[in-house]
């Protein structure tokens, strides 16, 4: 289903815990992996489903660990595979971090170039002498397919979090990729220069509200009570690449 809506990668971010002193999560976690690998074995290559594991009760307990950096390093791991949706991007983030113009051609090694490929030239090239018409794109790059304009910059794949009742651990997962995946929606439109985000910026505690909002509203309806695990502005600039998440507090 998730392939039929979103397409490929689908990219799982596991966030139950990987060891318990009473087996508990670690039995569910275990079986939920061995759903995955089983899944894994009938589908083709191009459409394995990515596994990334993220213990948050265990690294949010660590004094040396930081669940922020952790849930933002899987954040943007899962952003650069997905990729997002822009109509009219003008700039792009190349694999070394580089921002150039989103139409400039010149390819490195380091970062895809957005141009046509020749397939989809050849192909063109085929319609154009069989006299079938497309519509005038608005820009050269923009290709059509079926009458469809295809779109410079889409997602493709989707992100899946979880953990066990996928309420508070989920939700600030969630938050983290929305805050990654914002910062370098704000580059490609030309807003920022660089994806990184302040955590003190209004428009970070702007989407922070809507995720804990929605969080609270999705408790009440499963559980009767809001959010345990809520994210807290923490202010000042991060110390590490990309949105940071503050502080993260549980009340029990």
């Amino acid at each position: 289903d998730l392939l039929s809506r979103y397409g490929g990668p689908i990219v799982v971010l596991d966030l139950v815990k990987q060891s318990e002193k009473r087996l508990r999560e670690v039995i569910v976690g275990n079986e939920y992996r061995h759903a995955i690998e089983y899944l894994n074995s009938l589908i083709k290559k191009e459409f394995k489903i990515r596994y990334c594991a993220l213990d948050y009760s265990h690294i949010s307990k660590h004094r040396s660990l930081n669940v922020g950096k952790a849930l933002d390093e899987a954040s943007n791991w899962a952003v650069n595979m997905t990729g997002f949706f822009c109509s009219k991007p003008k700039w792009r983030i190349g694999r070394n971090g580089k921002v150039k113009e989103f139409w400039d051609d010149d390819s490195d090694s380091d970062s895809e170039s957005p141009s046509r490929s020749s397939q989809a030239k050849n192909e063109e090239e085929s319609k154009e002498a069989q006299g079938i018409k497309e519509p005038k794109p608005e820009h050269p790059d923009v290709t059509y397919h079926m009458g469809v304009p295809i779109m410079p910059m889409e997602q493709r794949g989707v992100l899946r979090t979880n953990c066990i009742d996928c309420l508070d651990r989920t939700n600030v997962a969630q938050f983290s990729a929305g805050c990654a995946a914002l910062a370098q929606q704000l580059v490609c439109m030309g807003v920022t220069s660089t994806p990184e985000l302040d955590s003190s910026l209004t428009i970070v505690n702007v989407l922070m509200d809507m995720y804990s909002e929605i969080g609270d509203q999705i408790a009440l309806q499963y559980g009767g009570s809001e959010a345990h695990k809520k994210v807290a502005a923490s202010g000042g600039s991060s110390s590490v690449q990309g949105p940071s998440m503050g502080k993260h507090k549980e009340f029990l």
